[in-house]
């Protein structure tokens, strides 16, 4: 039977996807950009980083909003906000225009996830949150494999403007859609839902307990891992392995279709097992701690590949591990605290978005200075092992109020 929460998730998992096809587009669009507008390489760096100001601003702020106000409204608005400014963005007649543009972007879908998760705290009994949060997240990685195809046939055949103007519109749809049809977050289907928050947040409880440090601190290392995959994999392809760069694009999709797949089996997995009176946090661990395991070999095997069929399989499978642990660390905010979901998310965001900030840079630093991609895996392995000792030490599902 068809419940509205699976409804809410639905809606969840494609507000997701086209967000991150909205964030990518600019990266298929570099190319001509940079022709249009005699940018070198630098200037287009700088353009690219100036969404993250913007998406980490708004997440903590947001998720205090969702938790108040509620997270139906608050995504709402953020739809809107991202949509609007990937319509303008063509519009843009140079470097501080388009720039303007991608600020707003950031701005906008900085309150995505942490509405979302909100929302999800307050529907789903927590037997279900789990498969939840991994289905609606698996809309990043797969907004991230229609974006690369998509965009690219859009701008090749209609231009780099076009392919704004058809995200644009997609977003707009999902809003109308979303506002008639997204389910009324005040009506609980599996007995009473958390009260809205009232009041200051709890922050002296929040930043002292030590399973939010804990929490905080994975998910630094979650977000280094995820966003040097965004930023590095198909010039690893092309320059370690000598892939074309149309071979390294349909390559680069493969590991962002184990992630997906990993990611919402990891889910399933855990509710199941939570079903079975299997305790939270014994589950939350164990789901955790094996995935980042099997990730650490198969980083640690990646520099031996010789061949590019080889590096692929283990960057699969090591991505695969390690989505499947990294879903743990998303669905923990809605069993320490589901009337404050939104909020915790939010912190959550903005320790991760920090990492996001470094990674790539550092990563490209690591190349340039090395000659080589190895150190870059080593790094990563170091802080997966980091994680799962923090995690195995002071994660915890209690809810903490």
């Amino acid at each position: 039977m068809w419940r509205p929460r699976f409804t809410l998730v639905a809606f969840a998992f494609t507000c997701l996807a086209l967000s991150y096809m909205d964030r990518w587009n600019l990266s298929v669009a570099a190319p001509l950009l940079m022709k249009e507008f005699g940018w070198n390489e630098t200037t287009m760096g700088l353009l690219q980083s100036v969404f993250f100001y913007g998406f980490t601003a708004t997440h903590l702020p947001g998720g205090w909003l969702a938790d108040r106000l509620g997270g139906r409204a608050v995504l709402a608005g953020g739809v809107l906000t991202w949509s609007l400014a990937t319509a303008v963005t063509p519009l843009a007649a140079g470097f501080r225009s388009l720039a303007a543009a991608r600020l707003v972007l950031g701005l906008g879908e900085g309150v995505n996830t942490p509405s979302i998760l909100s929302l999800i705290g307050r529907r789903f009994p927590p037997e279900e949150r789990t498969r939840a949060t991994a289905v609606s997240l698996a809309g990043v990685q797969s907004g991230t494999l229609v974006a690369l195809p998509l965009s690219a046939w859009i701008a090749a055949t209609r231009g780099w403007r076009a392919v704004f103007y058809a995200y644009a519109g997609l977003g707009l749809v999902w809003l109308v859609l979303w506002r008639a049809w997204s389910p009324p977050e005040s009506r609980a289907e599996h007995g009473p839902s958390p009260a809205p928050p009232a009041g200051v947040p709890p922050w002296g409880t929040l930043l002292r307990h030590p399973a939010v440090a804990a929490l905080l601190g994975t998910t630094f290392v979650v977000n280094w891992t995820i966003w040097f995959v965004h930023a590095w994999l198909p010039t690893y392809l092309m320059q370690a392995h000598g892939l074309s760069l149309r071979g390294s694009g349909f390559a680069a999709a493969l590991p962002n279709l184990a992630m997906v797949i990993a990611g919402v089996a990891a889910g399933w997995m855990a509710d199941v097992l939570i079903a079975r009176g299997v305790a939270v946090t014994r589950v939350r661990k164990l789901v955790l701690v094996a995935g980042f395991a099997g990730a650490i070999a198969f980083f640690l095997a990646l520099p031996r590949a010789a061949t590019a069929a080889g590096a692929l399989a283990c960057l699969s499978d090591a991505l695969a591990c390690f989505a499947a642990g990294a879903t743990m660390v998303v669905v923990t905010s809605l069993d320490l605290a589901p009337a404050h979901a939104g909020l915790l998310v939010g912190l959550q965001g903005t320790a991760g978005n920090v990492a996001g900030m470094i990674s790539p840079v550092l990563g490209g630093m690591i190349v340039a200075r090395t000659g080589g991609w190895d150190l870059n895996f080593y790094v990563i392995a170091a802080l997966l092992a980091t994680g799962i000792a923090v995690w195995a030490r002071w994660a915890s599902a209690q809810p903490i109020w």
